[in-house]
């Protein structure tokens, strides 16, 4: 073949640099390209520090580290792009694959210089965007030469100078937080600085952790992993939700694999190393040069991983979630009981206040409901009787109840009904006696409820009423299934408003008609209207005293 006919794929290599440079958009992956190659290159014995010093005024950036450092042969290496990682040739599985990271700087500056010492010799070389930019063919790109293998007594590293960063400041938290993020898989005799910090991950307060192993069809693709998850104690910012998936310890992607933005994912995190992601040679690679975080999902393995921890990620936020709903629902049944006792409390004391006042306008028997007594154990104590045909007792005087004419006199119709006879009061006497009296409470009967009524938040059906009151019990129960009810509490937590306002005025409006209910058994009402006319009357007087329960 004609050699002028031979076609070679060829690169222009300024170009390739700066474009590959692009990749590295911020400071913080700036920082950490050169961070980890000082951490991972490192002499045999030797625990790995990094100093990084930002200087936001000067536009400039530092890296110090104790690494193995770089003779002659090794700068050049570093300058080959795409070049072969010579510690994975040598079976020393690392970070570095694509031998982009030296092109790292010229994301954000204009200049980068490389001081670094091996073996008692020190070379010192340069490279600025100016002299990348003047390349206009795909010849190599020189690079400044300030110092080759100078002799010195310093220790191996190398320092990293990067200048004229076109960056408004430098983020130091943002880097800080991003390295941070990536020590939580290095060895703990890891060190790096930022100017005065010293960076330690820190790993969010655990509550619970779960541990998972594929089953036999996905552990062909990935191996005997296990995918370890935790759920947090605390929500996660979103830098840290997920789970990170890591390649023989090195940190290429953290995924929630499916269940971002769902309820309870905030508090997910863990971790799962697949070294088969480094033994993939499938045509679709797992990871690519953009340094992006992020595996290719239409490499098998890859999807394998995905749909391995994605299955296990949902299944733990809906344990947490169930969890979560539980608390809530005994979290809510608290504040609703507490709701409860401050209705109640205004009820009671609304009652206590009506109950004295009919003790004096309608001169009552003792043995009458303790709706009519004023005493707080009405109707409790073992010898306390009312009129009946039980147990042997006498008849007690009592006080003489005034007329409508007495109360009156002048205005009194000539008809006016005879008062109703009423129940005589009556204390135990001799065996010999009458049986007219029977217990109005205490042992061997079922007491009676006494002194004031009782407010329950239940779930009683949608098609129920929006209260009941239950005699047997003085309870008003609210149903917080009826419509309106479940709408107003939908609206917000039960401290909402619009929620308290609407089960007290339920609670009230079943009070009114509970008394007058408990007053018609009994037998107090002489006129059909009288009841309205109650009703009314405690709807008004408990609203205003309730006013204040609006108001909190």
């Amino acid at each position: 073949m004609n050699a002028t006919a031979q076609l070679f794929v060829k690169s222009h290599v300024a170009r390739d640099l700066l474009q590959n440079a692009g990749i590295f958009k911020t400071d913080k992956l700036v920082v950490w390209e050169y961070v980890a190659n000082g951490l991972q290159y490192v002499g045999p014995g030797t625990n790995p520090v990094v100093k990084i010093t930002l200087d936001s005024k000067k536009k400039r950036i530092t890296i110090q580290d104790n690494g193995r450092g770089m003779d002659w042969a090794g700068l050049h290496n570093f300058f080959v792009m795409h070049g072969e990682n010579l510690d994975r040739k040598d079976g020393r599985i690392g970070r570095g694959m694509f031998g982009t990271g030296k092109s790292a700087a010229f994301g954000i500056a204009d200049l980068l210089r490389i001081t670094t010492v091996r073996n008692g010799k020190r070379s010192k070389v340069e490279l600025k965007r100016s002299e990348i930019e003047k390349m206009k063919s795909d010849d190599p790109v020189p690079v400044t030469v300030l110092e080759k293998e100078v002799p010195i007594s310093a220790t191996n590293g190398t320092y990293i100078e990067i200048e004229d960063v076109h960056l408004r400041s430098l983020d130091q938290i943002a880097i800080i937080q991003y390295i941070e993020r990536h020590l939580a898989r290095w060895p703990k005799n890891t060190t790096v600085f930022v100017n005065n910090h010293e960076c330690e991950f820190n790993e969010p307060p655990v509550a619970t952790e779960y541990r998972f192993t594929p089953e036999e069809g996905a552990r062909q693709l990935l191996g005997d992993v296990e995918l370890v998850i935790k759920a947090s104690k605390t929500p996660l910012g979103e830098d840290l939700r997920g789970v990170s998936v890591y390649c023989n310890g090195v940190w290429h992607e953290t995924t929630l694999a499916g269940s971002e933005g769902r309820e309870m994912s905030q508090y997910i995190f863990g971790e799962i190393d697949v070294p088969r992601l480094d033994e993939d040679r499938s045509p679709i690679a797992p990871f690519d040069v953009s340094r992006s975080m992020r595996l290719n999902a239409e490499n098998e393995v890859v999807r394998a991983i995905h749909v391995f921890v994605g299955t296990r990620v949902e299944e733990v936020r809906r344990s947490l979630l169930d969890a979560e709903r539980k608390r809530k629902a005994e979290d809510e049944a608290k504040k609703l009981a507490n709701q409860a006792a401050e209705i109640a409390r205004v009820i009671n004391e609304d009652f206590e206040a009506f109950r004295q006042r009919v003790a004096k306008v309608r001169a009552k028997t003792r043995g009458a409901s303790d709706f009519d007594q004023t005493s707080p154990d009405a109707g409790n104590e073992d010898d306390d009787l009312i009129f009946g045909s039980e147990l042997p007792a006498r008849k007690v005087p009592s006080p003489a109840a005034p007329t409508p004419n007495d109360l009156t006199p002048d205005l009194a119709p000539l008809d006016e009904p005879q008062p109703r006879e009423e129940n005589p009061n009556v204390e135990a006497s001799t065996t010999d006696s009458p049986k007219v009296g029977q217990p109005a409470g205490g042992a061997g009967r079922k007491r009676k409820p006494a002194g004031g009524f009782q407010i329950q938040f239940r779930d009683m059906g949608e098609a129920s009423a929006r209260a009941e009151y239950r005699s047997d019990e003085r309870t008003i129960y609210i149903n917080l299934e009826h419509p309106q009810v479940a709408a107003a509490l939908g609206l917000g937590p039960v401290e909402d408003p619009i929620f308290r306002r609407l089960v007290y005025e339920v609670a009230f409006s079943e009070y009114a008609i509970a008394l007058a209910q408990e007053f018609a058994k009994r037998d107090q009402y002489l006129d059909a209207t009288d009841p309205i006319f109650d009703i009314r009357e405690t709807l008004n007087r408990v609203a205003r005293k309730g006013a204040s329960l609006y108001a909190q």
